[in-house]
């Protein structure tokens, strides 16, 4: 499902924003790094997958 995009605030994590909530990558990310919004980063490859 589609959720608001959202991004890791980590600077060792990919340069990449998630907008799926079933994304592996994405939840990967700790509620302590994760930051809303795009972040000027292109989408994450799984992301786009699950379009």
């Amino acid at each position: 499902m589609k959720v608001n995009p959202n991004h890791s605030s980590n600077p060792t994590d990919p340069d990449v924003y998630h907008d799926h909530n079933d994304c592996v990558s994405g939840a990967q990310i700790p509620a302590s790094n994760k930051v809303s919004g795009t972040g000027g980063y292109r989408k994450c490859d799984h992301c786009k997958d699950l379009d």
